[in-house]
């Protein structure tokens, strides 16, 4: 069977998530979480890091490592753009999504969602309001100044950037991270969009119910 190992509201096992469903590949996630690694898991992920994969060819972790895997195995519904350019530019927005993105609303997601909610303890909420303030404001500027008024973040069809970039989005979204409309206008109608689509609408219920449970 293919195995997802990592918890679902992890950006990057949400990233592959979200690669296997738009392929419409059968899988199954085994919710390892950071903090809770099973016994061997090293075998799996040499780094100990969420997402690993594993399925009947190959035993390998790293999202963006995976997503390029299963682009490769299942070309369907492809998440790579086929010009050299636009696929260029889908890996750097991939990148800067895991790196940057990740840099500003990791912290936030952390402190609001996995300390409060899971861990049960006091969130930073002056740490909070200062990436808010400060660290926020210049990866939005970016995001803003490339994206378009119509499509998605590289072309007019999902990308892998889009499912990097969304995925962390969604994060905001249960942190309570919204994208000012008047200061980021194409960011905003953007995220909209993005999170309304089928695929990640659906991804969205199934995280609301398994917080809820």
């Amino acid at each position: 069977m293919t195995t997802v190992y990592g918890v679902q509201l992890s950006p990057f096992s949400r990233k592959v998530i979200l690669a296997l469903e738009a392929k419409d590949v059968a899988f199954e996630v085994n919710p390892v979480t950071p903090f809770e690694k099973p016994e061997g898991f090293e075998k799996i992920s040499p780094l100990r890091k969420i997402p690993a994969f594993e399925d009947d060819q190959i035993t390998i972790a790293d999202s963006t490592v995976i997503c390029e895997y299963l682009e490769q195995r299942y070309p369907q519904n492809p998440l790579y753009p086929q010009n050299m350019v636009a696929r260029a530019r889908a890996r750097w927005f991939e990148e800067y999504s895991d790196t940057a993105v990740l840099g500003v609303i990791g912290p936030i997601f952390f402190e609001r969602l996995v300390k409060k909610v899971m861990l049960q303890q006091t969130p930073d909420e002056a740490r909070v309001s200062q990436i808010i303030e400060d660290e926020l404001p210049p990866v939005f500027d970016y995001l803003e100044s490339q994206l378009g008024e119509t499509g998605f973040l590289v072309t007019d069809t999902l990308t892998v950037a889009d499912l990097a970039l969304g995925s962390h989005l969604t994060n905001a979204l249960y942190s309570g991270v919204e994208v000012d409309a008047v200061r980021w206008p194409k960011l905003a109608t953007y995220t909209g969009r993005l999170l309304a689509t089928e695929l990640f609408a659906n991804r969205i219920a199934a995280d609301k119910a398994l917080m809820a449970g």
